[in-house]
C-alpha cells in the first residue's frame, strides 16, 4: 500500500510504502512555504503515481524475471527487493538462483541477511554457513555468519567468526561493534565478578575501536545511554540499547542502497557518466573507512568497467561527427571498426563477470 500526504508541520509531502502492513520506507519531498491548495493537491498526486509507478515497475521485473529463469537477472533484482523490504519476493529470488547455481556464494549470502532479517534465525545460520564454507576469505560472510549465529543465541561462535572477519580486516567497524555484541550477549548469561569487570573492558575496547572506525555510531542517541548501562554492568540492557545502535546503521546503509539498486537494476537508462561517477566517489569514500565491504569492492569495480563502457560510447560518437565531417580523413574508418570492436569486447567481459558473480 502507498499513502501520499501533505504534511504541513514539515513543509513536505510525505510517501509511504506499506509491504503485509509495516512501514519499509517513507519518502519526503520538501514545497515551497508558498504553495496554492491546487498546486499541493498536484504536487501529492504527481508524487503517489511516481511511487505507484515505481513500485509496478519492480513487481513486473520480478514476474519477468521469474519467466526469464535468468540467474543472475534474478539475483540483481532479489538485491533490489531485500533493500527495498521486499524480504518475501528476495528470499524466492535468490532461492531460485541457488537451485540453477548452488555455488553462487553472493546469493548464500544475501538470503542469509533476507532470512535473518524476517526472523528466520535457524535458515539464516545455514544460508550464512553456505556463503562463509564457499568464500572463507570473505570478512562480509564471516561477520554476516557471526549476526546470525548471535541471533540464535551463540555467543561463542560468534565471537570467534567476527574475530575471523576482524583478522581478515583490521579495519572493519561492524565486525568491531558486533564482537563487542557478543561478548555483552556472553556477560548477560551471568559469571563471577571479576570476569565481568574483564568483559567491560573488552566490549568497552571493541565499542571504541568500531565508533573509531564508524563515528557515526556515536550519534546514536543510544549509544552514549549505553556505555553508562554497560558501565553498571547492566548487561541485558546494553545488549539490547547497543543492537538499537547496529539496527539504526544497518538502516542507513539499506535506504543508501536501496535508490541505487532501483536505479541500476530497473532503470539501465538512467546510467549516465555523472550518476556512475557520483557513485564511484561515495563507494571510494565508503571503502576508505571499511575496505572490507566485499559487495562494495566488487561493485566499484563494476562502476569502473561502466565508466569505461560510457566513455567508449562517447569516443564512438565522437569519431562518428569526424566521419560526418571529415569523411576521407585518412585511417578513420578503421579507427571507428577498433572502437566498435572495443565496445562489443566490453560488452561481453561485462556479461561473462555478470555470470560468474
Amino acid at each position: 500500500m502507498i499513502q501520499t500526504a501533505n504534511d504541513a508541520a514539515q513543509g513536505s509531502v510525505a510517501t509511504t510504502v506499506y509491504v503485509e502492513g509495516v512501514r519499509t520506507e517513507t519518502i519526503d519531498c520538501p514545497h515551497p512555504a508558498e504553495v496554492t491548495q491546487d498546486q499541493m493537491l498536484s504536487l501529492v498526486k504527481l508524487t503517489h503515481g511516481e511511487k505507484k509507478k515505481e513500485l509496478e515497475t519492480l513487481l513486473r521485473a520480478y514476474a519477468q524475471a521469474i519467466q526469464k529463469d535468468d540467474p543472475e537477472l534474478m539475483y540483481q533484482l532479489g538485491t533490489a527487493f531485500f533493500y527495498r523490504r521486499f524480504f518475501n519476493e528476495a528470499s524466492e529470488l535468490f532461492d531460485r538462483v541457488l537451485h540453477t547455481l548452488p555455488d553462487h556464494h553472493q546469493a548464500w549470502n544475501y538470503l542469509g541477511m533476507t532470512w535473518l532479517a524476517v526472523g528466520q534465525t535457524e535458515r539464516a545460520l545455514e544460508a550464512a554457513k553456505r556463503a562463509a564454507e564457499q568464500r572463507p576469505g570473505f570478512a562480509d560472510y564471516r561477520n554476516n555468519l557471526g549476526e546470525a549465529h548471535l541471533a540464535v543465541g551463540q555467543a561463542v561462535p560468534a565471537i570467534s567468526e567476527f574475530e575471523q572477519a576482524i583478522s581478515i580486516n583490521m579495519y572493519y567497524g561492524d565486525a568491531y561493534f558486533n564482537l563487542a555484541l557478543a561478548h555483552l550477549l556472553e556477560a548477560s548469561r551471568g559469571g563471577s565478578q571479576g570476569r565481568a569487570v574483564r568483559l567491560i573492558e573488552k566490549v568497552v575496547e571493541c565499542f571504541n575501536k568500531a565508533a573509531m572506525i564508524y563515528p557515526d555510531y556515536r550519534r546514536h542517541s543510544d549509544y552514549e545511554e549505553g556505555m553508562r548501562v554497560l558501565k553498571r554492568g547492566d548487561f541485558a540492557r546494553a545488549l539490547e540499547l547497543f543492537q538499537s545502535v547496529r539496527d539504526a546503521k544497518k538502516e542507513r546503509h539499506r535506504r543508501e542502497f536501496a535508490a541505487y539498486y532501483m536505479r541500476f537494476v530497473l532503470y539501465p537508462e538512467w546510467v549516465t557518466e555523472k550518476s556512475v561517477g557520483d557513485r564511484v566517489l561515495f563507494l571510494e569514500q565508503e571503502l576508505r573507512r571499511n575496505p572490507g565491504y566485499v559487495d562494495m569492492q566488487t561493485e566499484l569495480a563494476k562502476c569502473y568497467l561502466e565508466q569505461s563502457r560510457i566513455l567508449c560510447q562517447k569516443a564512438a560518437r565522437q569519431f562518428g561527427r569526424v566521419a560526418d565531417t571529415h569523411p576521407g580523413m585518412p585511417g578513420l574508418a578503421q579507427t571507428i571498426e577498433s572502437v566498435s570492436q572495443v565496445q562489443q569486447r566490453m560488452d561481453e567481459i561485462i556479461r561473462r563477470i555478470a555470470r560468474k558473480g
